[in-house]
């Protein structure tokens, strides 16, 4: 089973990116050095001008990582634009207002009767950890306190959104001076989860409490995975959890992976090189990007 905060950082850039601050690094067992997936589109089509490339990401990193090798770096060069999954993370003010206006509702009740009565010692626990004040979650949606104890989690760990693969790349593309475009809005993301019924919501605060214990390991089962290029455990990781429910799977997975395709096609009827960098779950299994796309007639290769 995968768990949440190891799902966030393979599919939402958003919380991971901007919910809080990071504490002293603790000691992870994983790898320093490796080759994630790196796959090559190309069109078969007259109306198929463009080509990319598709680079699955992990949303934040451990320090002293080297995830770069010389095929990529020969492929960011060749691109003439980076496409990411959101634009304007670094703007954490209006990030922040953003998640406030969606996830805070009037008249919620208080969170441990979110859970069931065996998990309220346990989400306790949990809150304690966090720094965030219980007041604070008891006004917030079940998505949005989920989504910020899971990251509180994920943070205790020492890992820095200013180590995610999209905010270098970010970097590396200004220096560049070439354009970066985004495939979702803040908002449309945090909706994906606003929009999931209130008890899919619940699951997922449950899934936070359940795997509390385990955050390290399920970190570095994940990063050890994706610093590999394993697309295999990569699917095995991202199909358990509360994307075991397919109405949930279909939410925040293969509609969200629908759009961009849809989005990407209309992109490469122009020419031009396209460097796609979004969470490595979107881009394995049958439901990935690339499948939609070698459906509407791309050529699609595996090069890392």
């Amino acid at each position: 089973m995968i768990h949440l905060r190891a799902l966030l950082a393979l599919i939402a850039t958003f919380c991971l990116a901007a919910c809080s601050n990071a504490a002293p690094p603790v000691q992870l067992n994983t790898v320093k050095e490796g080759k994630p997936a790196l796959w090559k589109v190309t069109g078969t089509k007259p109306e198929q001008k463009g080509s990319a490339y598709m680079f699955g990401t992990i949303h934040i990193l451990p320090k002293d990582v080297n995830w770069r090798t010389p095929l990529l770096e020969i492929a960011l060069k060749d691109s003439d634009r980076l496409i990411i999954e959101v634009l304007g993370l670094e703007d954490t003010q209006n990030a922040a207002r953003i998640f406030s206006k969606l996830a805070i509702s009037p008249d919620q009740p208080e969170i441990e009767t979110r859970v069931e009565p065996s998990l309220r010692d346990d989400l306790d626990a949990v809150i304690d950890k966090s720094n965030i004040p219980e007041f604070a979650l008891n006004r917030m949606e079940s998505w949005a306190a989920a989504l910020s104890l899971a990251s509180a989690q994920t943070n205790a760990l020492g890992l820095e959104s200013s180590e995610g693969v999209e905010k270098k790349l970010i970097a590396q593309f200004a220096d560049f001076k070439k354009p970066v475009e985004g495939l979702e809005t803040i908002e449309q993301q945090l909706g994906y989860f606003d929009t999931l019924p209130e008890s899919q919501q619940r699951d997922m605060l449950t899934s936070v409490v359940e795997e509390a214990a385990d955050t390290k390991g399920a970190f570095e089962k994940l990063f050890n995975a994706w610093i590999s290029g394993d697309t295999d455990k990569i699917v095995e990781l991202s199909s358990g959890g509360i994307l075991e429910d397919p109405k949930t799977r279909e939410k925040l997975l293969v509609a969200r992976n629908q759009d961009w395709a849809e989005q990407l096609d209309k992109r490469l009827q122009s020419p031009g090189i396209s460097f796609v960098a979004v969470g490595a779950a979107h881009l394995v299994g049958p439901d990935a990007v690339q499948a939609m796309l070698e459906k509407r007639g791309y050529k699609i290769e595996k090069i890392q």
